[in-house]
């Protein structure tokens, strides 16, 4: 079965085609994703055919860059309307945590700090002290944080700077049994957050009373 993927989650990109014939493209952007992933995406489709099926897109769904989550996602809603695909997306971090039985920390700004575990939940904490309680006790903790960033809040992890990619959400659905498919697939395609979303209320117009 032919399988397009997106992760952009975090500033370390990549979109990846599971097909006869390959393509996995990578690229680096903060802010800008739209400006490389059409580009690779392009050349997906392009290897493709015009009359490939493409019954599969994954996208990596999170934590992380919130824009470059909704990009992907906006991709594959609209390639998805041309090619009658399936959108699923799996978070970011769970082919690492599901392979290793790891957490995997990342921060959760405003002094906090998210742990995702295996299975799909998140532990936030408020400051770096339980994490560091856990490492003290043996927790096997990875992170894609570099560890610059880790060390200025007293944390010191073996494994750090891990990227997500898309190949990674490829081989992870296709270890799944059918039944875990199905259960990812029946969920709506969205991104994770960490925290709830902060949603700005609109600012009373002059002419509203």
């Amino acid at each position: 079965m032919n399988i397009l993927a997106f992760e952009c989650s975090s500033s370390h990109a990549s979109l990846a085609l599971h097909a006869p014939c390959p393509v996995e493209r990578f690229w680096t952007a903060e802010r800008n994703h739209d400006a490389f992933l059409f580009p690779a995406l392009q050349d997906c489709l392009r290897s493709l055919g015009e009359e490939g099926e493409l019954p599969l897109i994954l996208v990596g769904s999170g934590p992380g860059s919130y824009g470059g989550v909704r990009v992907a996602l906006a991709a594959a809603a609209g390639i998805a309307l041309v090619r009658h695909s399936r959108v699923v997306s799996i978070p970011s971090w769970e082919p690492l945590a599901a392979s290793t039985g790891c957490r995997v920390l990342s921060d959760a700004r405003r002094g906090g700090w998210a742990l995702y575990c295996p299975g799909g939940s998140i532990e936030v904490f408020d400051s770096s002290d339980p994490i560091r309680r856990l490492i003290e006790h043996g927790t096997d903790i990875r992170s894609g944080e570099p560890a610059s960033v880790l060390a200025r809040a007293g944390i010191v992890l073996q494994h750090t700077a891990l990227v997500p990619t898309a190949r990674q959400l490829i081989d992870f659905w296709l270890s799944l049994p059918s039944e875990r498919q199905e259960e990812l697939a029946a969920k709506p395609a969205e991104p994770l957050y960490v925290r709830p979303p902060h949603i700005t209320e609109a600012k009373r117009k002059p002419w509203e009373f």
